[in-house]
């Protein structure tokens, strides 16, 4: 198993903790949606934005790479080395255990153990990724051709995935001390979840991209794809009259 193979795998077991049950559904299913303004979309991560495609660049800067090391590096002084120390002290390796009842013992020992070992393989990640990050990580939603890019969460090729079998949940942050649920649509390939929104209300934010992604419907509303309403208003005219003929 590879260093890769292996983050995958301890990151899944944190993805089904923190993931909801239910997937969402693919389709436009009523309601408000999530109205786009130019004062609303981040522009420059926002290369297209129109009647054909939504890319939005998620490559991680130098500063978050930076964030990331720094993250490692509290996680290292704060969580490991306090834990290691409190662990070989009550195992009695440097010297006289700590004296305390059997039944705690055992409960204070995996627990040590658990802060200490566990978060090590973040802790690997966060310093080597900024080193070894994608140069470019786009998520492409493209509503011409109905599919969705979906860019590597760590290592990785893109994956392109027709929108009618995108796989979406909701997903508590791991970005922020305060909790509260994102987006994310996961990966084919090996079940990585790409994590997305607007304006953090998720279920405006999903019924927009259901609207987007569906070409039989006129473009959502909104003021930046004002100027692409006309031409995709006669794309729809051109299909409907292929249709009828």
């Amino acid at each position: 198993m590879t260093f890769i193979d292996f983050i995958h795998k301890y990151m899944n077991v944190l993805d089904r903790i923190r993931s909801t049950k239910e997937w969402l559904p693919v389709t436009y299913q009523g309601g408000e949606v999530t109205v786009l303004n130019h004062t609303s979309v981040h522009w420059p991560d926002t290369p297209q934005l129109d009647d054909k495609k939504y890319v939005v660049n998620k490559t991680t800067g130098d500063v978050d790479g930076a964030a990331w090391a720094g993250i490692g590096l509290f996680g290292l002084i704060a969580g490991v080395l306090p834990g290691g120390w409190f662990l070989i002290n009550l195992l009695g390796i440097a010297g006289p255990s700590i004296d305390m009842p059997s039944w705690m013992y055992w409960q204070v020992l995996v627990f040590i153990f658990f802060v200490a070992f566990f978060p090590i393989p973040a802790i690997l990640l966060s310093f080597v990724y900024p080193f070894k990050r994608p140069k470019e990580r786009l998520l492409i939603w493209d509503r011409e051709n109905g599919t969705v890019t979906l860019p590597p969460r760590f290592w990785g090729e893109p994956e392109v995935v027709p929108f009618k079998d995108l796989k979406v949940k909701k997903i508590r942050n791991l970005g922020s001390f305060v909790q509260f649920h994102v987006l994310a649509a996961f990966r084919p390939s090996d079940g990585q979840p790409i994590e997305f929104g607007l304006l953090h209300n998720n279920d405006k934010d999903w019924a927009f991209f259901c609207w987007y992604m569906d070409k039989a419907r006129p473009l959502p509303p909104g003021e930046v794809f004002d100027p692409y309403r006309e031409r995709d208003e006669e794309r729809r005219r051109r299909e409907m009259a292929g249709e009828g003929e």
